[in-house]
């Protein structure tokens, strides 16, 4: 399959103008004129997951988090980013970046993070155009604070969190936003959220949400890796022949002491 005729299929799903104007989504590095045997799917890149791409013969490596956020004025490959990008090139392998639109498309991030937890009633937490947004917001059966919070991380496969609130409360209303979701705070207590699920809450974010009695459990911003099995399927159901193969490299930066 030709790589154009992915990635237009891709953004049908994914168009590159849900992406926030701060964002750099699309061909980041290589050609898309060209055929795709195989297709690599990771949620960051990584000189190891390059080198995987490598020994797997893949053509098109599909990531969450860009390489290239803003203008290079140079390419030094004795640079960490420079040799990432010097073995795509002398790989021949071609780096596409799905972001904020992936984050925003109903069929994106939120969506499959919101499918695991089997919320209910979803809709979208914080809209950014007429039905699309950052987030999404449903419910559950009330549940103790501190069982739910067990049922969180037994399902995201999480051993430690950050929780900012009332461990005693019961949870009905959740709300989950894949990577930093400090801006949906106002929004999500707004939309009187029992919980808002997210990652990368800083200090101050967290006294903000205390002053307005906001319940937040932040399970990191690596959970999102678990979009790729999901953007697999749905790839495969939307046409996509090429062979999708799913990143085995852990990309997480934290380790727990």
């Amino acid at each position: 399959m030709n790589g154009i005729d992915v990635i237009k299929t891709f953004e049908l799903l994914y168009p590159r103008d849900l992406a926030y104007n701060w964002d750099n989504v699309g061909l980041q590095v290589g050609t898309l004129n060209k055929k795709i045997n195989n297709i690599l799917l990771s949620l960051d890149l990584t000189l190891e997951v390059v080198e995987e791409a490598i020994s797997n013969n893949i053509e098109l490596i599909i990531v969450h988090h860009p390489l290239i956020f803003q203008a290079m004025k140079s390419i030094d490959t004795d640079s960490y980013k420079g040799k990432l990008i010097e073995k795509l090139i002398k790989s021949d392998i071609t780096l596409y970046v799905a972001h904020t639109n992936f984050d925003v498309s109903n069929y994106g991030m939120n969506s499959i993070l919101a499918n695991m937890l089997s919320l209910k009633n979803k809709e979208v937490l914080e809209f950014t155009t007429e039905d699309e947004g950052l987030g999404k917001v449903g419910v559950i059966n009330s549940t103790p604070m501190k069982e739910y919070i067990s049922i969180v991380k037994n399902t995201f496969k999480v051993n430690n969190a950050r929780f900012i609130g009332d461990l005693n409360g019961i949870v009905s209303k959740v709300a989950i936003t894949g990577g930093s979701g400090s801006s949906t705070i106002q929004v999500a207590s707004d939309n009187s959220v029992d919980l808002l699920i997210t990652g990368d809450i800083s200090y101050h974010h967290a006294h903000d949400a205390l002053a307005i009695g906001l319940n937040i459990l932040d399970i990191g911003h690596n959970i999102e890796k678990y979009f790729v099995n999901e953007l697999k399927n749905i790839l495969i159901d939307k046409g996509i022949t090429s062979n999708i193969v799913i990143s085995k490299i852990n990309t997480d930066p934290y380790k727990f002491v």
